[in-house]
């Protein structure tokens, strides 16, 4: 029964990576804009690194910290978090590590630009070394930021997860 496990596992991870290598970057390059409203470029990138975590079935709350490095080298700003999922969550993980491209109408946002809500879903597994991947978007579309909507997660542990997920930002002090 564990050799069954093991290999769902590393094929589940195998096409979940396989899936996220083909599309990031056709997500990437395929933003459509509405008319009129500004076409969106990227502003820089987002590295959020979450707490140690344990889900018990049916949800989980991870501390993040985060750092956003703008492209248009404006230093870097901090941002502290919560990332809470509701759905299937079992297992327990250390401390795992999300990136995403962020995506404005000007390259130039400020060091608060970020804070806020993030709403979508968190899919992964892991025995030992494993991958989720997270489909997020902004709560409030109209400020003009966004993260580009897919992240690569990496976590190490025992877990699997299919849940809701909501990524709130808060800005914070240099860590």
């Amino acid at each position: 029964m564990i050799h069954s496990l093991l290999g769902a596992a590393r094929f589940g991870a195998r096409r979940c990576v396989a899936l996220l290598v083909a599309c990031v970057p056709a997500a990437a390059g395929a933003q459509e804009t509405p008319k009129g409203e500004a076409p969106k470029v990227q502003a820089g990138l987002l590295e959020c690194r979450g707490a140690a975590a344990i889900a018990y079935g049916f949800g989980s709350t991870r501390s993040v910290t985060c750092e956003f490095r703008p492209a248009a080298e404006m230093g870097q700003f901090f941002y502290t978090g919560t990332l809470e999922r509701a759905g299937i969550d079992f297992g327990v993980s250390d401390q795992g590590s999300m990136l995403w491209i962020v995506l404005a109408t000007s390259p130039n946002i400020g060091p608060q630009a970020l804070a806020g809500q993030y709403v979508g879903l968190s899919t992964g597994v892991a025995l030992g070394p494993g991958f989720s991947a997270n489909l997020l978007v902004a709560k409030d579309a109209s400020r003009g930021i966004s993260l580009q909507p897919m992240s690569i997660s990496a976590d190490s542990g025992l877990s699997v997860s299919l849940a809701g997920v909501t990524l709130t930002l808060t800005p914070s002090q240099k860590r």
